[in-house]
């Protein structure tokens, strides 16, 4: 049957004929595409001499939902890329292709996370096609308005197109793959990392100076940082927040800087610092697991390499990291980033050596995710609940350690600073102060909620204080560096209200993020909101302070944790009723009783509440460390810190999910 609908991925003229040839017409009732070269676009408006309409493929990430209301990027990562995932993993393809070399330390994890990997800014990723899909069925269905449409998807050639193609059946949609020339820049990559010693001279080349600053040759952390490059124990972000509260040694620390300024900066604290240099010789003489391979390598040329290219990567990955670990004297690698496979590789590296590998959180998950599944030696984690979350996901780890909110110590630092703007905001007239919460956001609302929705976090509020001589607002952007050119128009209300004096914003930034907390803004106010309840860390961190905090679910997240809070007095669907019930409670005597209240679930998000989270993962860490300068095992040295660890926490604080042996 010839499709009425044709959309294609990447439009070009020779795909179009194609088509044609194949159902022998130019018949189509509607032809779209999603992106097209720049030199295509001035052949389209010639297809319409054929009588032929083509034109771009119009949509935003925040209207399509599924009929739950649940934002369809967010469910592709909590739902879909699982069961794409398991799909691919149990097909005989995959058992045709997996070799038994991959059943050998992390390369299975690896490879497994890797065919589901990026993000949907990434054309190529998983996730960026199984979305093009529900896009093209949200056409159908919401501006169509014909969802039994006969609809063919032209789509770049790529690996596992049988699970793609059975996940677009179930919506009514054919696939189709286009054919591509071959991959170049694929087969130079390869090259590349093939040859070790020049895939660790051109990482090496990358930095401003290739150094090592070793200030002694004591084990080592090496801490992946974020950015947040400050030695004050201030309660402002700071990667060593765990180092400043705790007895941790900095002579133990070594991190990577990327400016001159930081390298200065941490080693008059006596941190060893590096810019990333390794030799491209100490990874030699090492016993390497089994040459990795594929079985029948000649066969499905897509998946093959594909696979071949991660099993290289994994490889030129490892000996990189082995050759860093080792010439640095490294015994722990403490990472925060596991949205890639790449912390995989890296804690095989840190294990080759003879050391652990830990994973410290960053943010709260109130649901699963694919893009969150860890493979790591020891992992923190801030409660039971969020254990349960790693486990639900299939995260691997040896250990799993509960801390509590690792931030929590911050509040005692920073009450005399935020009383200081109380008051200068209450010597302007403000009674009431709300803190507003939001999220970064770029250009193209295709591939993310958009500047909109980040403009509404201000228009709102901006508009009521303006309109309300006693009301106050405070601002504490995620991205501060790029938010007035992001919020356009808004910018000049944001002006206006701030020279009323009841307006505050905190725009002192770090390498990429704002170097206020949260909770600062939050001890200024009456009521914390956070716009986004699908991003709840920056909220549960003023919950936890016991100031009353509410969510808007605007993304829609029916499945998250957070759900679970009273509607109506913690959770709300939109800014105009959050408002209207916020005005509520500051003119009810006493407030309304339970707004804002998160006690009902917040034992299960911190389990400690003590103010000494940060304290217990930099001891934690300073006892790995000790158990290595002591020329222990990692396995002793591992087993060790989790026994003490229960003496002084308590048994229900250790999850032991593949202890080794000892």
């Amino acid at each position: 049957m010839q499709p009425s609908l044709v959309v294609f991925e990447n439009f070009s003229i020779i795909a179009f004929l194609r088509i044609c040839l194949i159902y022998r017409s130019r018949n189509f009732k509607v032809v779209y595409f999603v992106t097209t070269k720049f030199s295509e676009k001035y052949l389209i408006p010639a297809l319409k001499k054929l009588r032929c309409e083509v034109s771009q493929l119009k949509f935003n990430m925040i209207d399509i939902r599924d009929n739950r209301g649940e934002l369809i990027r967010l469910r592709i990562f909590r739902k879909d890329l699982f069961e794409l995932q398991t799909a691919i993993v149990g097909s005989d393809l995959y058992k045709t292709l997996k070799h038994k070399s991959w059943l050998q330390d992390r390369v299975t994890p690896y490879i497994e996370k890797g065919i589901v990997d990026e993000g949907i800014m990434n054309p190529e990723s998983a996730s960026r096609i199984l979305f093009l899909i529900q896009v093209v069925h949200w056409h159908k269905e919401q501006e169509i308005k014909h969802p039994n449409l006969s609809t063919l998807f032209i789509i770049k050639k790529r690996p596992w197109f049988f699970a793609y193609k059975d996940y677009a059946e179930n919506y009514g949609i054919q696939l189709l793959e286009a054919k591509t020339w071959l991959d170049k820049k694929y087969n130079l990559s390869i090259f590349f990392k093939k040859c070790t010693t020049l895939y660790i001279f051109l990482r090496n080349i990358k930095y401003f100076q290739s150094f090592t600053n070793k200030k002694n040759n004591l084990p080592k952390l090496y801490l992946e940082g974020r950015g947040d490059v400050d030695m004050e124990n201030n309660g402002y972000h700071s990667d060593f927040f765990w180092l400043l509260n705790s007895n941790f040694k900095t002579k133990n620390l070594l991190y990577q800087v990327f400016l001159k300024s930081e390298r200065r900066e941490l080693e008059v604290y006596g941190i060893n610092t590096t810019s990333g240099y390794a030799p491209s010789i100490t990874y030699r003489n090492l016993d390497f697991i089994e040459n990795l391979q594929i079985t029948r390598s000649g066969m499905h040329r897509q998946e093959s390499r594909q696979l071949k290219s991660m099993l290289v990567t994994y490889n030129a990955m490892r000996k990189f990291w082995i050759s860093f670990f080792r010439h640095n004297n490294v015994k722990v690698y403490m990472f925060w980033h596991r949205f890639n496979n790449t912390h995989i590789a890296i804690s095989d590296a840190i294990k080759n050596v003879g050391g652990v590998s830990v994973y410290w959180p960053i943010s709260f998950d109130g649901s699963g995710s694919i893009e969150i599944r860890s493979d790591t030696d020891i992992l923190f984690s801030f409660s039971h609940f969020s254990m349960s979350l790693e486990q639900k996901i299939n995260s691997r780890f040896l250990y799993g350690i509960i801390t509590g909110y690792p931030r929590d110590y911050a509040s005692s630092l920073l009450r005399g600073e935020a009383q200081d703007l109380r008051q200068k905001m209450q010597n302007s007239g403000a009674k009431k102060i709300i803190f507003v919460i939001d999220e970064n956001s770029i250009d193209d609302s295709r591939w993310h909620t958009g500047h909109a929705l980040q403009r509404e976090n201000y228009s709102y509020i901006i508009d009521k204080v303006l309109t309300t001589s006693w009301l106050g607002v405070i601002f504490k952007p995620k991205v501060a560096k790029t938010l007035r050119s992001r919020l356009g128009g808004i910018s000049e209300m944001l002006t206006e209200a701030e020279n009323t004096g009841r307006c505050h914003i905190y725009e002192d930034s770090n390498r990429f993020t704002t170097s206020a907390p949260p909770i600062l803004a939050a001890l200024s106010s009456d009521v914390c909101i956070h716009a986004h309840l699908s991003a709840g860390t920056a909220a549960l961190e003023c919950a936890l302070e016991g100031i009353p905090t509410l969510l808007i679910d605007r993304e829609g997240t029916p499945n998250s944790k957070l759900q679970e809070l009273p509607k109506g007095k913690v959770v709300f669907d939109n800014w105009p009723t959050a408002i209207e019930s916020v005005m509520e409670n500051f003119n009810t005597p006493g407030g309304i009783p339970g707004f804002g209240d998160w006690s009902s679930i917040i034992d299960d998000l911190d389990p400690f509440r003590d103010g000494k989270a940060a304290y217990r993962m930099g001891e934690y860490l300073s006892w790995i460390i000790k158990g290595f300068e002591q020329g222990l095992a990692r396995e002793i040295v591992m087993y060790n810190a989790a026994e003490r660890y229960k003496k002084e926490w308590g048994e229900d604080k250790v999850y032991l999910q593949h202890p080794p042996k000892i």
